[in-house]
C-alpha cells in the first residue's frame, strides 16, 4: 500500500474519529436539553430562548408552564407554585407569535401527562397576525423537529460546543442559579421605569394624526379567528385536562394614546372583544384582562415603554389569578368591555403630557 493511500486512510480515520467524539460529547452534555435533562454536576445555564425552551418542555420536570412573549419574561414560576400549589416552568418567546408559543405547548401536551395548568400571554398587538405567522426566519427548526439527521446542525455547531465546554469547566456544578427559571430571561433590573422611558420609545411628537377612524373589516374578523382557532382553542380543546389562565397583556395609557392617535383605538377594543368572545367558548380556558386595572396601566412607573410593564406587575397577575379578579366571564364580559370602551374612547390622552 502507497505512503499516500496509508495517510488518507489515516486521516479519515481520525476524521470520523473527532466527529465520533465530539457527537458522543455534545449528546452526554446537551446544553439545549435536547437528548435528556440536566446532567446532575454540570453547570448548566437558562439563557436562549428558542434553543432551549422545546427541551425544557420535554425534559423537565413539571406540570405548569408559564409562557407567551417577552411581556411573560419577568414572571416568577416559583410565585405560581406557592399560590396555586404546582411545579412551574418558565418557557417565554421574546416577539414570539400566537403560532410560535402554541407550536411548544403542544409539544408540551403531548410529552407531559402531568401538565394540567398553562399561564398564557396574548399580545393583542398580535391580534390580526396570520395564523401560521412566524417572526424569525433564522430559527433553529432542527431542535423542535423529530427528524434526526438534521441533527448534525446541533451537534457539531462550533457554537453549542463552547457552550457545552462551559457546562462541563463550569466550577462547583449546579450553581443555585443556573437553572433557575425566575432569573431565566428575566430584564427587569437592566431597564429604567417611569414617564421619562416611556417617552424615549414613543415619538408621539413625529406622528401624524389620523383623520379618520378605523373599524374592523370582515377580513380583520377572519383573520383574528384563524389565529385564535388554530393556536389558542384548539389546543385547549384537545386536553380538556389542562386548565389555561389566558389573560390578554395589560398595555399602558400610553400605547392606547398612540392607538387612538393612529385611529385604531376602537378598532382594537373591539378586536379585544371578539377574542374574549371566542376564548369563552371553550369550559377549560380563564379568560382575564387587566385594562380596567387602572391604577396599573395609567402609572407610567410601571412601564419601560409604552407596552412592557415591570416585574411587579407580573407578580400582580398571579395573584389576581388565584383570587379570580378581573376574570372575564360570559355573564360579565360585555359590562367589562363597555366599561374600557368608556374609559379610553373618553380619556384626556392630552393632559398625559402637559
Amino acid at each position: 500500500m502507497r505512503k499516500s493511500t496509508k495517510w488518507l486512510i489515516g486521516f479519515v480515520a481520525c476524521f470520523l474519529m473527532i466527529l465520533l467524539l465530539t457527537g458522543t460529547f455534545m449528546v452526554i452534555v446537551d446544553p439545549y436539553f435536547h437528548y435528556h435533562k440536566p446532567v446532575e454536576g454540570l453547570n448548566y445555564s437558562l439563557e436562549n430562548e428558542r434553543y432551549q425552551n422545546n427541551g425544557i418542555v420535554r425534559h423537565f420536570d413539571y406540570n405548569a408552564i408559564i409562557t407567551g412573549s417577552s411581556m411573560t419574561e419577568c414572571f416568577r414560576p416559583s410565585e405560581l407554585d406557592a399560590l396555586f400549589g404546582v411545579n412551574a416552568i418558565k418557557v417565554p418567546y421574546s416577539g414570539g407569535s400566537y403560532k410560535e408559543v402554541n407550536e411548544n405547548l403542544k409539544v408540551a401536551a403531548k410529552v407531559n401527562s402531568e401538565l394540567k395548568m398553562v399561564v398564557r400571554c396574548l399580545d393583542a398587538m398580535r391580534f390580526f397576525d396570520d395564523k401560521d405567522y412566524l417572526d424569525y426566519t433564522d430559527y433553529p427548526t432542527y431542535l423542535y423537529d423529530d427528524v434526526w439527521i438534521n441533527d448534525v446542525n446541533y451537534l457539531f455547531n462550533k457554537s453549542i460546543l463552547l457552550v457545552a465546554i462551559q457546562n462541563v469547566l463550569g466550577v462547583g456544578g449546579n450553581r443555585e442559579d443556573s437553572l433557575n427559571f425566575d432569573s431565566y430571561v428575566n430584564w427587569d433590573e437592566y431597564y429604567s421605569y417611569g414617564y421619562d422611558a416611556v417617552m424615549s420609545n414613543y415619538s408621539r411628537n413625529s406622528m401624524e394624526v389620523a383623520t379618520e377612524k378605523q373599524a374592523m373589516t370582515e377580513a380583520d374578523y377572519q383573520r383574528l379567528e384563524a389565529n385564535i382557532e388554530q393556536n389558542v382553542l384548539s389546543l385547549a380543546r384537545e386536553n380538556p385536562q389542562i386548565d389555561f389562565y389566558i389573560y390578554i397583556s395589560p398595555y399602558s395609557i400610553y400605547c392606547m394614546d398612540y392607538w387612538n392617535r393612529l385611529g385604531e383605538l376602537e378598532k382594537r377594543l373591539d378586536a379585544e372583544k371578539k377574542v374574549i368572545e371566542l376564548l369563552l367558548t371553550c369550559e377549560n380556558i380563564h379568560v382575564f384582562s387587566f385594562n380596567t386595572a387602572y391604577d396599573v396601566i395609567c402609572d407610567a412607573n410601571n412601564y419601560r415603554d409604552v407596552a412592557h410593564h415591570r416585574e411587579e406587575v407580573n407578580s400582580q397577575i398571579l395573584q389576581w389569578m388565584r383570587e379570580g379578579r378581573y376574570e372575564i366571564t360570559s355573564d360579565n364580559y360585555e359590562a367589562y368591555c363597555e366599561e374600557e370602551r368608556e374609559f379610553f374612547l373618553n380619556y384626556d390622552y392630552e393632559a398625559l403630557f402637559q
